[in-house]
């Protein structure tokens, strides 16, 4: 008998009730039970041209038909080394990769097949899947040998414990090199750690996965501003190779008022937040204060991390973005979590300036409403100012989730850049500099943190081979 195609009933995650979860950052998605898991796997048609679809979708290509297959089978643990054939941190991606304009967005349940166009069916629940497999392993307390090649007797320095670096010191020391990664920060995880809230990424995930690359052999040396207390020509010196993935951690503002008190760029806020606790403020030595009333700007991940935070401090929280919700690059689901705890949401409005008092206090966001007029270079239509349509949002505090860049620091001077200030690589990741290699948002101003892996993962390749052969081709211009 023909299987039936499932097409409308998907598993919805379990989540705690938004009155709950804006009281504390507590995790509040709640992951599928096995029963939920298994019954979500077999909505998966196993397609034959996969490749074109879902696993086309993933950026780091995990065979996503193979470990959903091994779940049907009950086989978790082989689901698990299927992932980590390609993704090394399932529970991480499982949370925050956009899988709606990724995997799931190719899922041919999201198809009329008899009509070749689209349907009103809903994926496969890839991403909930994929945590769950990676939960199911760190929760059961399984000690996963991970094979490792012999030593090489050679060394790599990677710069930055975000999502990219780890990855690469993952590959490295896989293939029997001897990795220390070096951190500014005093914990690893980089953007998954200060960036992304509790709420949404537990912070035990992520010391479980810092601990798996330990378990390799690699090092983490903590408080280490590369351009400031080592320089990267040290590194060059000391190394037979090093990697370069220091993130786009400099916030940029831009707007009239913004020296104002009480105008923060988001990366500070949910530093002193994530990273510092300073929630717990006066127990924690951190504090951050931004009054009563907040307006966001912004409509991407940042923005959402920075409301969700705002949210659980208590605030008034206003999001200001000049496009509309299909055209920001949030996802559509977390917009419905904020709308369910309370927040604010201002579409098609363009914030033109901060307004302060006497004082240089913030009391307001000037706005004006747009509408949406012809499609710009990138394809979406653009927004066009509304005629006496300007307005204020009153507020104690701005933050700005938007324009973020590279920090310089590490590579100034050194390495040839972009204009907009990015390491300059070519397509094997190698800088204007031999044996100095650069990857993640250092090189693309600002990604998604699978994207990040992606980079570290390929990096590792050709590291790995420039080590055994030393050739280098970057020509520069």
């Amino acid at each position: 008998m023909a299987k039936k195609i499932r097409y409308l009933d998907r598993n919805k995650e379990p989540m705690i009730e938004a009155s709950e979860r804006v009281k504390s950052f507590r995790e509040y998605a709640l992951g599928f039970s096995p029963n939920l898991a298994l019954d979500e796997a077999k909505r998966c048609l196993f397609c034959k041209d996969a490749e074109q679809r879902c696993i086309k979708g993933c950026p780091i290509h995990v065979d996503i038909p193979g470990f959903i297959k091994k779940i049907t089978e009950g086989d978790l643990l082989g689901a698990y080394k299927k992932i980590i054939e390609t993704d090394v941190f399932p529970s991480i991606c499982g949370r925050v990769c956009p899988q709606e304009r990724q995997c799931e967005g190719s899922c041919i349940l999201y198809y009329d097949t008899v009509r070749d166009r689209k349907a009103k069916g809903l994926p496969v629940s890839i991403g909930a899947l994929e945590k769950f497999v990676g939960d199911f392993v760190r929760i059961s307390g399984i000690k996963l040998t991970e094979e490792k090649a012999l030593p090489t007797g050679m060394r790599v320095a990677v710069v930055g414990a975000g999502p990219s670096g780890l990855a690469c010191a993952y590959d490295l020391a896989k293939r029997g090199h001897e990795v220390h990664v070096y951190e500014a920060l005093p914990k690893a995880g980089g953007v998954m750690r200060y960036g992304i809230p509790p709420a949404r990424l537990d912070r035990e995930i992520i010391d479980y996965e810092v601990q798996r690359l330990e378990s390799l052999g690699v090092k983490f040396f903590y408080g280490h501003v590369v351009g400031r207390t080592v320089s990267l020509s040290q590194l060059k010196e000391d190394y037979d190779a090093v990697y370069l993935s220091v993130g786009a951690g400099r916030g940029k503002l831009g707007l009239k008022g913004d020296h104002l008190k009480g105008v923060f760029s988001a990366i500070e806020v949910l530093t002193r937040v994530n990273l510092m606790e300073a929630y717990r403020f006066p127990e924690a030595p951190t504090p951050v204060d931004l009054g009563r009333k907040v307006a966001i700007i912004g409509g991407g991940f940042t923005a959402v991390d920075c409301a969700i935070t705002s949210l659980r401090l208590g605030l008034e929280t206003h999001v200001v973005y000049r496009r509309t919700r299909e055209t920001s690059s949030a996802r559509q689901e977390e917009w419905d979590h904020l709308l369910e705890e309370g927040a604010k949401i201002h579409w098609l409005t363009q914030p033109v300036e901060v307004l302060g008092n006497e004082k240089g206090e913030v009391i307001g966001l000037k706005c004006i409403k747009m509408e949406l007029g012809e499609p710009d270079e990138s394809g979406r239509p653009r927004p066009v100012p509304v005629p006496d349509s300007e307005h204020v949002i009153e507020c104690d505090s701005v933050i700005f989730a938007i324009g973020q860049q590279a920090n310089p620091l590490a590579y100034e001077g050194i390495l040839e850049t972009t204009r907009w200030g990015t390491v300059k690589v070519n397509e094997m990741y190698q800088t204007s500099v031999e044996g100095i290699f650069a990857g993640g948002d250092v090189i693309n101003g600002g990604d998604t943190v699978v994207r990040s892996l992606a980079h570290g993962r390929e990096a590792a390749k050709f590291i790995d081979e420039y080590l055994r052969t030393k050739n280098w081709t970057f020509t520069g211009g």
